[in-house]
């Protein structure tokens, strides 16, 4: 056993921008930092199966990892989500075991901006099979555990990145969400996750939002300040035209843990969207509970049916045809055909199959119809903002709690494919919207389930406020400290 520099519970439990500030105010010498991370792989990754990858020659040599001396995280260790932006050098697998090896020549902007904020990129952390559902599970890595319950998913699918945060690996793991899967994780490991507005944080080279226009990459983390820094330093476009949508300038998020307390009117809504399935008990008080506290906060809380809303079902459909069964198909075939691979149980799972084999259920006629359904949901969306009842909007990330790893979920499933997907779905309800719209997403812990597994809640803004969305997010924070320092059972003990 090595001599760590930090005590295992100041690892485990201190944000990223604290464990900048004392690698600056000590001079910590780097490379024992990222000793201590590879201690903790060694002790954790066997319990909790969230890495897949530590890059040894940067746990050697840190201070040739490229990480910008001068960013305010400096010296910080980060695991990037296997899947999304590429690291130069390094493999990306996607969880699909037929994918051929193909190291990526330069880095992703995003990867260029985790460097230029100072982390450290030191791994790769594990995703289900092409990110595709709650359960991270993939037949090259196998089941990735919820440190708050073995028995259960960390969720997906940057579940590898939130079993590392909230197991005490590293403080920080980068993530993606094209269907909730930065929130997911978040909600079920006691972590925060923001979602951005479309558009916000560069997307991997090759892609724009008018390809991909539900994704957004970002990270999940231990505290809401750390989510504002990492937001604000994430939200660079380094190259003009890189994206389909002209960058905004970088908004100014950390500022507003200094500001003074504002009250907004929020608007709850609890009953779940676009689908006729119940919200969990559990979830119901959790998300009653959240809302009691803003109203002690000060802010005006507003019932709103889903229908006063949105037309979520239209929402449902246009997203399962835009957004996930027509071009997630199309790509799975390309990697497909690309590996010149034939798919069996031994390089692949039942559902993956299943989605290729739909490819020809729909058709460019069905996608334009998809868009144009999708253009006057956004219209609808905009009047609501503009004309509606509330500046911010609570509900919960799912109405489910966190599955147990053997559930439905998996993707090796033997379910009929179209019941497989409606239960994916009905458990996407809430964070769908905020893909499909572009619209910004928070993800707060709000609690602990009978499973000792934690529950989140949902807060989303109109377009660009996720200045609110954090402002807020500080208040809750600094009036309820405990619900972000849930422990989970299965963290390091010395």
């Amino acid at each position: 056993m090595t001599t760590n520099y930090f005590d295992w519970e100041v690892w485990q439990t201190t944000d990223a921008l604290g464990l900048a500030a004392t690698i600056r105010e000590e001079s910590v010498p780097l490379r024992s930092i990222t000793a201590q991370l590879a201690e903790a792989v060694n002790l954790q990754n066997p319990k909790l199966n969230a890495v897949v990858e530590l890059f040894d020659d940067v746990i050697e040599a840190p201070e040739r990892s490229g990480a910008n001396p001068n960013g305010p995280f400096y010296g910080v260790p980060i695991l990037i989500k296997d899947m999304g932006s590429r690291i130069a050098g390094r493999n990306q697998q996607i969880g699909l075991a037929f994918k051929n090896s193909m190291p990526a020549e330069i880095d992703d902007p995003l990867i260029e901006n985790f460097r230029a904020a100072g982390f450290i990129v030191a791994g790769r952390t594990a995703v289900p099979e092409s990110g595709m559902t709650f359960i991270t599970h993939s037949i090259p890595q196998g089941d990735t555990l919820n440190p708050f319950n073995l028995e259960h998913t960390p969720g997906g699918s940057s579940g590898g990145s939130s079993a590392a945060v909230s197991g005490g690996i590293a403080p920080i793991c980068s993530a993606s969400d094209g269907a909730g899967s930065i929130r997911f994780p978040a909600a079920w490991t006691g972590l925060v996750g923001l979602k951005v507005t479309r558009g916000l944080n560069p997307l991997p080279r090759g892609l724009n939002e008018s390809i991909m226009p539900g994704a957004a990459e970002g990270a999940v983390v231990r505290s809401v300040r750390d989510c504002a820094a990492v937001t604000q330093a994430l939200a660079v476009h380094p190259y003009l035209g890189g994206s389909f949508m002209p960058p905004l300038p970088t908004p100014d998020l950390r500022t507003q843990e200094a500001q003074t307390a504002r009250r907004f009117r929020i608007g709850y809504s609890i009953d779940s969207w676009g689908t006729a399935a119940e919200v969990d008990s559990e979830v119901v008080r959790a998300t009653k509970a959240m809302a009691a506290r803003l109203a002690d906060l000060g802010h005006q809380m507003v019932p709103l049916a889903p229908e006063d809303i949105c037309d979520f079902t239209a929402l449902r459909d246009t997203f399962a045809v835009a957004e996930w069964l027509l071009p997630i198909s199309r790509e799975l075939m390309y990697e497909r055909d690309l590996a010149n691979a034939e798919l069996d149980d031994h390089n692949s799972s039942s559902q993956l199959r299943n989605h290729i084999e739909l490819a020809d259920r729909y058709d460019i006629d069905d996608l334009f119809v998809a868009k144009l359904g999708t253009e006057a949901l956004m219209r609808r969306w905009g009047a609501f903002w503009q004309q509606g009842p509330c500046d911010l909007l609570l509900s919960p990330v799912t109405p489910i709690k966190c599955p147990r790893v053997d559930s439905n979920y998996r993707m090796d499933s033997d379910q009929p494919f179209d019941d497989w997907f409606a239960g994916l779905f009905d458990g996407a309800c809430f964070t769908i919207t905020a893909n499909h719209m572009g619209l910004p997403a928070l993800s707060l812990p709000a609690g602990l389930d009978g499973n000792n597994c934690p529950i989140g809640v949902q807060f989303m803004a109109p377009w660009h406020q996720e200045k609110d969305l954090l402002h807020l997010g500080f208040q809750i924070e600094r009036a309820h400290p405990e619900l972000f320092r849930m422990k989970p059972e299965h963290r390091i003990r010395f």
